[in-house]
């Protein structure tokens, strides 16, 4: 398989049955019905599952009743200090915590209804908080998370309950919606039933609308799926396992994480996972498309354990338009991927400029076949005398990239470079 499997927690059937007990209207939807459903990334905000709009950009983060007032409210945290220890935990699970408000309660922290429903006691079984709105404000502040504020009145029409690990929706003040990420649950140990009758009952008690869509994982891709879709394309593919493939070797810390390009490099680190344009997969796939987004994610893949990196090549003006890849994203011809707002040199001086690395390659193109390896912390070392593209499609998991997305953009690619159409999908053993 090759997304990562959903959490176990209560099962679909279960909430639904529980919400029409309440009076909800309630039904499932698997997420491939549901275009709206993104990847959430590290630099989004974990924050309320109020659908009105917001100041802070960083919508690609997960949806918790209040942000980190959820937690505190499952756990029965009733105290500063507490609220603050939980910003770090979200902090050191990798997302940024955050509390919001409004613009016109007064205090502003109070805009947020699922507080002031806490503060007054009125979420059953769950103890009131020993502070207020802006003490809460002010000590998630100073333990480092942060505060955004929403706009506009509440205009929810329907409350998506999302059971799918690592994804979200962003607001939209036209569409509005309240998101449920319920799936973080699992990510900090939380009370599900207590959790998800809350989310309910906060719904109900802020007159927002009883008719809920649960969002589920969609069956898994697997490689002959992969197959199926290249051949539609008019290519040839095949599945062989890892054992057959003599040039495979274990990935190090110490290799980049590099382009799929087959050409010889000038730098010696060639045991790391190959990517489409190095670190400007993650930015295609999560439609990043500005400076300091790129220079985020080189950070994230150094904290990740590889070397980020992009390349051009000898014979390119500019050279890092040597880079098939990035052209292709630069004159908007990858579809569903908007194009970036920086030129190729502007890309290498970023990357280079937040501990990345640039690498020049030689030659000419002369790839023979495309492999797509799915066997973890494995990649294949390009010879320059026996060219393959390799995408080590792998790496998806460790980004939560979009697996269809990042594979259509693979495939995408070596159409439009005139590449070879023949794929060896490479499997574990």
């Amino acid at each position: 398989e090759i997304t990562n499997k959903p959490i176990n927690m209560v099962s679909a059937e279960d909430i639904v049955g529980v919400l029409e007990g309440r009076g909800w209207e309630a039904e499932i939807v698997e997420e491939s019905k549901v275009p709206t459903l993104i990847k959430t990334s590290p630099h989004g905000l974990m924050k309320c599952v109020d659908g009105r709009p917001s100041d802070h950009p960083a919508m690609d983060g997960p949806k918790t009743l209040g942000g980190v007032y959820a937690i505190a409210t499952n756990r029965g945290v009733t105290d500063l200090d507490g609220l603050k220890k939980i910003v770090e935990e979200v902090k050191n699970k990798g997302f940024v915590p955050s509390v919001h408000g409004d613009d016109h309660a007064h205090p502003a922290p109070m805009g947020c209804g699922f507080f002031k429903l806490w503060s007054q006691g009125k979420l059953e079984g769950i103890p009131p908080p020993k502070f207020d709105s802006e003490e809460g404000q002010t000590a998630v502040l100073e333990a480092g998370g942060v505060y955004e504020q929403l706009s506009g009145a509440h205009e929810e029409k329907v409350v998506y309950i999302n059971l799918v690990p690592g994804t979200t929706f962003a607001p939209n003040g036209d569409d509005q919606a309240f998101v449920v990420d319920a799936w973080i649950a699992g990510k900090y140990n939380l009370d599900i039933p207590k959790y998800l009758v809350s989310a309910a009952s906060t719904v109900e008690q802020l007159g927002g609308p009883l008719m809920a869509k649960l969002i589920v994982p969609s069956a898994p891709l697997t490689p002959e799926d992969v197959v199926g879709v290249l051949e539609g394309r008019g290519w040839e593919a095949k599945v062989v396992k890892q054992s057959d493939v003599s040039v495979l070797i274990p990935t190090s810390s110490d290799g980049l994480m590099k382009c799929v390009d087959g050409r010889p490099s000038d730098h010696p680190g060639m045991d790391g996972p190959k990517s489409l344009g190095g670190v400007y997969a993650i930015a295609t796939n999560r439609s990043v498309t500005d400076l300091e987004g790129l220079k985020k994610i080189v950070e994230e893949v150094k904290q990740s354990g590889s070397i980020p990196s992009c390349h051009g090549d000898e014979h390119a003006h500019p050279a890092p338009m040597g880079c098939g890849f990035f052209k292709l994203w630069s004159l908007g011809k990858l579809d569903g991927i908007p194009p970036p707002k920086f030129d190729s040199e502007e890309g290498k001086a970023a990357i280079i400029e937040a501990g990345g690395v640039y690498e020049c390659l030689s030659g000419s193109h002369e790839e023979k076949v495309v492999y797509i390896n799915f066997v973890p912390e494995t990649t294949i070392a390009p010879n320059g005398d026996d060219q393959a593209f390799v995408v080590d499609a792998w790496i998806t998991a460790n980004y939560n990239l979009d697996v269809p997305k990042y594979l259509v953009a693979a495939a995408s690619t070596v159409e439009q470079l005139k590449g070879p159409l023949k794929a060896k999908l490479i499997v574990p053993n």
